[in-house]
């Protein structure tokens, strides 16, 4: 429980004599009452002075056990599974050692049990982990000596140990780092990882892998045991005293005691790669500063048996086990994970969509659809996801060099926003209108790029698709933004159609809206044409804004075709009914046409 004690009469002072000048004062109580309590769930528990005092690691086996045996919701795959590669425990003189063993070679069953460490590396360029290259791959099998262990690396060895958990899962020693193949097959498994794994130990107060997470400072935080009575109701008539204490204590950081503060607060839940970690996890326990979270989709827990508050329930972003989910519901988890993950940093940025990977394979695996692994977008679902946009409550920009194709919202660093739900209905629309003849032409996807595609060729990642377009003469932003149009600031210009085309007689079409401010420079200089490429009339946002890329060569897989770079999103419409922007905008006579998209 904590306590906030605001002064009312005189100064306080600290041990120095000097008057605090602070409004309030948050301490931790431990009332006796908790401490003594004889049913388990009500029971408050100090935290211990080491981290793995018997107490401690009896608490997290009662944890991990209880889960195996009782919890439906965290039940893992029937089938036994273990990873490529594994660390083995090699006990001897005292020290812990690890080697890297290869599960097939020998042989290892299927249904081992090992641990995964999810943790942050750290500044590569200042001191990187110990990783496996090909170099020191056959050296790693025969010892990795205690000395050349990274400090999280050993404090997982030492947990495990103490667990009697004998197998371990790095993902920089259990990934060949230099081995693009290896990189690729490995990172396609993670999810794999984390769901079989009998625990995920998180190293979350470390910043890097060479910080360790089993160090404590309990033994210098303040406390002082309050001794109190308290009245209670006796036989008629009569009361009685009741002698109790408290132990009241205040850590450098009461905050780190709540687990909102202490797990999702801190920096190893602020990277990209965590959040899988954390979300695909069967069960984790988190090492934090002087505390031990548990988490799994049954419960949370804490070494000191602190309830867990409403928030911590409602905001847990642990990947669903249901079976049976439809498309539809795990696409619904799918758009808030990337919300949240897009808001994360990356170490290394073109790590953007392989840090998804997994979450989507879970995914595929309940529902068999198509998931387009160089995009981070959904076959069957690319008619509403091509109309995502960026969020302007932060910085937007292009990340430094390809990580993915401009119609992917991994091509952009900011947040991500998918529109919710559609605007208007095209079968209710009036013939000859223009919401009527915008449904007589749906948009057809008629092809996408092998599924790792070749880094060199100029088309990677391409998109075909057959629709209606509408060149673009001009695309210009309103000298003044009303609020209503401050979402769609930019207004698309059709080219002047018939023998006359004067700059009086031009028509706005459609509003628009650009992923990144700074390519209105390039529209002004003119490197390209433009052209509006039409997904659903229903939609707030109804179509894409291109522009053309020009290029030297035409690759093979697209012979003779145009290529396309998206810019932004716009609308044909007003608001989020009708009227139409511009009813003639596309007549009864146009037709579609196949455009590519890179």
């Amino acid at each position: 429980m904590w306590a906030r004690y605001e002064p009312v009469v005189g100064p306080l002072r600290g041990k120095n004599d000097v008057v605090w000048n602070g409004s309030k004062v948050e301490f931790s109580i431990f009332d006796s009452p908790d401490l003594l309590a004889t049913t388990p769930e009500k029971k408050r528990k100090l935290p211990s002075a080491s981290c793995l005092s018997d107490e401690n690691v009896e608490m997290m086996r009662r944890w991990i056990d209880d889960c195996k045996f009782n919890h439906k919701e965290c039940l893992g795959s029937s089938d036994p599974w273990v990873p490529t590669r594994l660390l083995e425990i090699i006990n001897g003189d005292g020290d812990i050692n690890l080697r890297l063993v290869e599960t097939a070679d020998p042989p290892i069953r299927r249904d081992t049990p090992f641990a995964a460490l999810s943790h942050m590396w750290g500044d590569m360029n200042v001191n990187p982990p110990l990783r496996t290259v090909t170099t020191n791959y056959e050296q790693l099998k025969k010892l990795i000596p205690t000395k050349s262990l990274p400090r999280n690396f050993l404090d997982t060895a030492l947990v495990c140990a103490r667990l009697g958990i004998r197998h371990i899962w790095i993902d920089s020693l259990c990934i060949i780092q230099n081995s693009v193949e290896d990189w690729r097959h490995e990172a396609a498994l993670m999810h794999l990882v984390y769901r079989n794994a009998e625990v995920t130990i998180v190293a979350t107060s470390a910043t890097s892998s060479h910080d360790g997470f089993l160090q404590r400072s309990i033994d210098t935080i303040p406390a002082v045991k309050v001794a109190y009575s308290v009245e209670h109701p006796g036989a008629p008539g009569a009361n009685k005293r009741v002698n109790q204490y408290m132990i009241v204590c205040r850590d450098g950081n009461p905050q780190e005691s709540y687990r909102m503060f202490a797990v999702s607060g801190s920096k190893w839940n602020t990277r990209g790669w965590t959040m899988q970690e954390r979300s695909l996890s069967t069960r984790s326990i988190h090492f934090c500063r002087n505390r031990i979270f548990y988490e799994c989709r049954n419960c949370l827990r804490s070494e000191d048996n602190e309830p867990p508050q409403e928030s911590d329930l409602i905001n847990s972003i642990l990947w669903p086990r249901d079976t049976t989910a439809s498309f539809a519901e795990l696409y619904q988890h799918w758009q808030l994970f990337l919300a949240e993950y897009c808001q994360r940093n990356l170490t290394v940025p073109t790590d953007k969509l392989p840090a998804v990977q997994s979450v989507a394979a879970e995914i595929t695996a309940v529902t068999g659809r198509e998931y387009i692994p160089y995009a981070g977008m959904w076959l069957n679902n690319l008619k509403s996801e091509l109309l995502w946009h960026i969020s302007t409550f932060r910085n937007i920009s292009r990340p430094p060099q390809w990580r993915a194709p401009s119609w992917s919202w991994a091509s952009i660093e900011g947040d991500l926003v998918f529109w919710q739900r559609s605007f208007r209905n095209t079968s209710s629309s009036l013939p000859g209108s223009l919401l009527y003849n915008l449904g007589k032409h749906p948009f057809e996807v008629l092809g996408t790029d092998e599924a790792y595609p070749d880094p060199s060729s100029e088309t990677r990642g391409f998109l075909k698709v057959r629709t209606l377009t509408k060149r673009v003469s001009k695309i210009r932003r309103l000298d003044k933004v009303a609020d209503k149009r401050s979402f769609f600031p930019y207004d698309l210009i059709m080219v002047p159609q018939g023998q006359n085309r004067e700059e009086s007689n031009e028509e706005v079409f459609a509003h628009g809206k650009l992923d990144v401010d700074s390519d209105e420079d390039a529209i002004k200089s003119g490197t390209g044409s433009l052209m509006y490429l039409h997904i659903d009339g229903e939609m707030r946002a109804t179509g894409l804004i291109l522009q053309k890329v020009h290029r030297n060569e035409v690759d093979n897989k697209v012979t003779g075709a145009e290529l396309w770079r998206r810019l932004g999103i716009a609308t044909l419409f007003l608001d989020r009914a009708q009227p139409a922007i511009n009813e003639v905008a596309f007549s009864n006579h146009d037709l579609p046409q196949t455009v590519t998209l890179i």
